[in-house]
């Protein structure tokens, strides 16, 4: 399994950002996108984990997160992913193996990148403010990337939208991981 080494930055001006991204000739390679996953658990695991299916508008991906270590930082999170051809017949086959469904999800996404080096995806979740998501395949080109985007590096924040639910708008962690729904038309409520 790979590391996925990825960074996230709350509460960005997303047209500032784009300005910033453009003026570093970097590739709209995905407009602002409506994504839709299902998330189910994975059985007798020990570790924090779970299995995804995507619609990513272009693609549908399959994949499979997992926790290394409880200290979330920009080493903790495994995955394995993969394409599939059909989002619905692979959340049937999970359901059919009697995964347990935990969560549809909506948010929105744009994808940035330079030559094939790094990934920059602008996320909308709903009521959250946009935050921006820093991915690639080794921690020193992640922070080279945000050094040319104006962050400092050593506040960040790592893991899941679940976490920036809990920063930004205090909805305990464990409430939105309960949640059987997040989209726009019905958004994390407070309790």
């Amino acid at each position: 399994m790979k590391t996925e080494y990825e960074v996230v930055f709350m509460n960005i001006n997303i047209e500032e950002m784009k300005s910033k991204i453009k003026s570093l000739w970097w590739k709209l390679v995905k407009e602002n996108t409506l994504m839709k996953r299902v998330v189910f658990e994975v059985p007798g695991n020990k570790r924090w984990s779970y299995l995804r299916v995507r619609d990513e508008w272009d693609k549908i991906t399959c994949t499979y997160k997992e926790e290394k270590s409880w200290d979330l930082d920009i080493h903790s999170i495994s995955e394995l992913e993969t394409m599939v051809w059909d989002f619905q017949e692979m959340v049937n086959i999970f359901r059919k193996l009697w995964l347990k469904e935990k969560s549809y999800q909506e948010t929105y996404r744009e994808v940035w990148e330079i030559d094939h080096e790094i990934e920059i995806m602008l996320d909308i979740w709903p009521w959250l403010n946009p935050y921006i998501e820093i991915e690639w395949e080794n921690e020193k080109v992640v922070k080279k990337y945000c050094e040319l985007l104006w962050f400092d590096y050593d506040n960040w924040i790592f893991g899941s939208s679940f976490q920036i639910y809990e920063k930004e708008l205090w909805l305990d962690y464990d409430y939105i991981n309960s949640l059987k729904e997040i989209t726009f038309e019905n958004p994390p409520k407070r309790i």
